[in-house]
């Protein structure tokens, strides 16, 4: 284990303000005292996501993600709570110094190293595969450059370097190789993380062979999920550009980099995912994809501008008309060649539009009223962008031979397909909520405006449903949002959803005056009880005299607020 001591970690927290470090993953809207968004852990379309800068905790009513910022670094960056500290420190000015060492991760590092250079040399031994190499272009700079390998085949190189580690079977097929060595007669590639270490290997047969591409297993280091390819060589120049490239292949990204292009990153088979996503908006909020032009790279390139448009990204999307992807334009055309492909980017609202065209015969009208239905959903992306959806019109006019106007009225008749909704679609529907009740308005302003919810008087008792439950636990303001059940979680994370404005003395007026009628409803309630087991008359008058002042006090209530 490492020792760090405690109030170098206490000042760490402190010295970092827990929301300006979300801020940089995640865009954060002020509701009240807390802040709000979009959780970075789960997808989600509705923000639930809260950061608490007076109890310096972040939390999600949907997944359940809580903690402090330290804890927040360690899940967003997939990286160890000492790194997590170590890398928060750097952020203001505080050097950490490690009293012993992490053992185990770094002979991870010092494995996955070893072997690389393993690789390299055993590929420095292997003309016929340099000249493989070169006959997909590239020289003996570049391979060098790159750091190359080859794994030969029957290799041991795996289970070699373990041994000169002193590395158990266990622990060997924890860093993700077992009895022999997955990556045999393939091209190495070294897949590093963010700082640039070798944590996962990416393997190209060499000739034909199922399957052409083979990654690493997922590993104590290494997740597809949540890495990026050539990230760490990239990160600086999209920050200084201030746009990403995002490649589906190892030689399409290195196509780019070829090109002096170096602002462009891959996936490793896997669609892009949240993780991804909050590593890039550090970095940029422009985006242009780059995948394959085959139906496959069209269907990513469809999910993938969904999931960034839900993120707030502005899309584009690389024109290909010279091949099938990156690597084969820049092997026919070289550089001009790619810069030909992303000069011609097509805004993704076009782009869409026009390779759903494909799909249909235009010329017939129930291939028109299918290609409208089919695009209705995507109407719901776009809206939330005016020119883009004025684009969008625009384009689809342009193919029917139509009016803008005239387009725009016959989406207003349309449904989207069943079966093909979006997230978009989740969204469009979470706004048809219930208008939200007075129990919803004091879960939110509990949470939201602590202050406000003290000059609020009322006794559980006259809520409705887990409002009452909730508030019998809560209403001392001493109630962690991380102990909540995942039940109770839940219940909240419904009433935050429900309402989405700032809290001001009217909305709290109307408050207090739907508490004061609840009070005396119960207390008619409770003096009708009464009525119905007096036997006596006189106490029975008397009873119904208050009832009467009870109502007269509830009709005043109501008349003034209308």
């Amino acid at each position: 284990m490492i020792m760090i001591p405690k109030d170098i970690i206490e000042k760490i927290k402190e010295k970092n303000d827990i929301v300006e470090v979300i801020s940089e993953y995640v865009n954060l809207q002020k509701v009240g005292s807390n802040y709000r968004g979009l959780c970075p852990f789960h997808l989600e379309t509705s923000p639930s996501f809260y950061v608490s800068p007076t109890k310096n905790i972040y939390h999600c009513f949907g997944c359940g993600a809580s903690g402090d910022v330290i804890k927040f670094v360690q899940q967003i960056e997939n990286i160890s709570y000492t790194e997590a500290i170590k890398k928060l420190g750097e952020r203001v000015g505080i050097t950490v110094n490690f009293t012993e060492e992490d053992e185990t991760r770094s002979l991870y590092y010092s494995f996955y190293k070893q072997l690389h250079q393993e690789y390299i040399a055993v590929l420095g031994k292997s003309p016929n595969i340099v000249d493989y190499l070169k006959k997909r272009g590239f020289n003996e700079r570049e391979i060098s450059l790159y750091e190359f390998g080859f794994s030969p085949s029957n290799s041991q190189l795996p289970q070699k370097v373990a041994q000169r580690l002193q590395i158990s079977k266990e622990m060997l097929e924890k860093f993700g190789f077992g009895h022999s060595d997955p990556f045999s007669g393939r091209v190495i590639i070294p897949i590093k993380d963010d700082y640039g270490r070798v944590i996962a290997f990416g393997g190209r047969v060499v000739g034909d062979g199922v399957p052409k591409y083979l990654n690493s297993q997922d590993t104590l280091m290494f997740k597809k999920t949540s890495t990026l390819f050539m990230l760490d060589s990239a990160k600086e120049y999209i920050k200084e550009i201030d746009y990403v490239i995002i490649c589906e292949g190892y030689f399409d990204v290195l196509a780019f980099h070829r090109a002096g292009i170096k602002n462009a990153v891959a996936t490793l088979g896997t669609a892009l995912t949240k993780s991804h996503i909050y590593k890039l908006k550090k970095y940029t909020n422009n985006v242009i994809l780059a995948f394959d032009s085959d139906s496959a790279g069209i269907k990513a390139t469809l999910r993938n501008i969904e999931t960034l448009l839900s993120e707030k990204f502005n899309v584009v999307v690389a024109n290909f008309s010279k091949g099938k992807d990156a690597d084969e334009v820049y092997f026919k055309f070289g550089s001009n060649g790619l810069l030909e492909a992303l000069d011609n980017s097509e805004s993704s609202e076009i782009f869409v539009v026009n390779v759903l065209s494909r799909e249909y015969d235009l010329s017939n009208p129930n291939g028109v009223n299918t290609f409208l239905r089919n695009l209705a959903k995507w109407k719901n992306v776009f809206e939330f962008n005016p020119t883009a959806l004025d684009n969008f019109y625009k384009r689809i006019a342009s193919l029917l031979n139509s009016e803008k106007e005239v387009i725009k009225s016959r989406f207003s008749t349309i449904t989207a397909d069943s079966g093909k909704s979006t997230i978009y679609n989740a969204q469009i529907e979470e706004r048809k909520v219930k208008i939200p009740k007075t129990e919803d308005y004091l879960v939110y302003i509990y949470f939201n405006y602590p202050d406000l919810f003290k000059t609020l008087d009322f006794s559980p008792d006259i809520l409705e449903g887990k409002a009452r439950e909730f508030f019998l636990i809560a209403k001392d303001l001493n109630v962690s949002l991380e102990q909540l059940s995942k039940d109770m979680g839940s219940f909240v994370k419904e009433c935050l959803e429900k309402i989405d404005i700032e809290v001001d003395e009217k909305v709290l007026e109307n408050i207090k005056k739907d508490l004061q009628i609840r009070k005396i409803e119960k207390r008619i309630a409770e003096i009708d009880e009464l009525i119905k087991k007096s036997v006596s008359t006189d106490e029975r008058n008397i009873l119904l005299n208050a009832r009467m002042e009870l109502v007269k006090q509830k009709n005043m209530i109501n008349k003034s607020s209308k």
